[in-house]
């Protein structure tokens, strides 16, 4: 039999009363049946609890609200999850996002049949909220080269794409509970740091929905100082291991100046870009076009409000 072994689904969860429902039903209707699912709620100001104690007759689905000591936050929630769980396997899934059936079903079969592996990964379809297919992920494979490859976006997944043995987890710093932007990517570089043998399941698993978001959302400084500060820890990992290669640098501080234009009203913001250059800069001949190519649009479109192609 391949149902032996417990895998805990990890659910942190704010304000999604009107979207949970359909996650756990997507849960709940896993041909793999051996799983809990924990819910840590973010302290939820809508009836999320409420929709939840519906699940109350099957004891897998257990409800957590966070610790009020605990700082706010995903980050957080997904830990304390963690603290909470007792599967063999791990793996998280957003409060909006659905699982196909046989989701657990294909990655617990390759774990029973390959035993020297720490993580499955899978592949994700983009949804609207109706449903409606949006795209499908193309960039979810597995490479030689993959830390870098990450890095530089040539290979993507989400977090719900890997279900983790959960002795590769233990005693390793997690979700970093300070950040408020890059914290799936901040927790999946950290473990490609580690490198993990992975094993790719070729199939689309989970709907991941899309949500239109707030144009304003990334232009608050406090969340531009958490995607900066994301990045010079993500840098200072990569320096520990010896692994902060120069292509890996470049595409560090490309993704990182795409981002600054919207700080150019935050001294405080723009330091930290300034503090970016100095652990991502070389000479690469790259570096210093994309270096000279930024400086050219942010004076350009300090002047004149215009020069954003420089940057783009």
């Amino acid at each position: 039999m391949i149902n032996t072994n417990l895998v805990s689904i990890i659910i942190a969860t704010y304000n999604r009363a009107n979207l949970i429902a359909e996650t756990l039903d997507s849960v709940l209707a896993q041909t793999y049946q051996n799983w809990e699912c924990i819910i840590v709620d973010d302290d939820s100001s809508d009836n999320t609890e409420e929709i939840v104690s519906k699940y109350n007759s099957d004891s897998r689905i257990r409800f957590f609200k966070r610790p009020a000591e605990r700082i706010k936050g995903s980050n957080s929630c997904r830990n304390y999850g963690i603290e909470k769980s007792s599967g063999h396997f791990i793996m998280f899934l957003d409060s909006d996002d659905l699982l196909l059936p046989d989701h657990l079903f294909k990655k617990i079969d390759v774990f029973t049949n390959i035993h020297q592996i720490d993580g499955v990964v899978s592949k994700t379809i983009m949804v609207s909220n109706n449903k409606e297919v949006v795209k499908k992920e193309l960039r979810t494979v597995l490479t030689d080269n993959i830390l870098e490859d990450f890095i530089s976006l040539k290979v993507s997944w989400y977090i719900h794409d890997i279900l983790w043995r959960k002795s590769f987890l233990k005693d390793k710093v997690l979700y970093n509970e300070n950040l408020m932007k890059m914290q799936d990517r901040d927790f999946h570089i950290r473990r490609l740091i580690e490198e993990p043998t992975l094993f790719l399941c070729n199939e689309y698993l989970t709907l991941y929905r899309i949500h239109e978001k707030s144009k304003s959302a990334d232009s608050n400084c406090n969340v531009a100082e958490s995607r900066h500060n994301a990045i010079l820890q993500i840098i200072h990992s990569l320096e520990q291991e010896g692994k902060l290669s120069v292509t890996i640098k470049n595409h560090l501080f490309k993704h990182q100046v795409q981002n600054v234009i919207v700080l150019h009203e935050h001294p405080k913001c723009f330091r930290l870009y300034l503090k970016l250059i100095g652990k991502t800069f070389n000479f690469s001949v790259l570096y210093l076009k994309w270096l000279l190519k930024f400086n050219i649009g942010y004076i350009s479109f300090k002047l004149t409000k215009r020069g954003l192609r420089f940057i783009q």
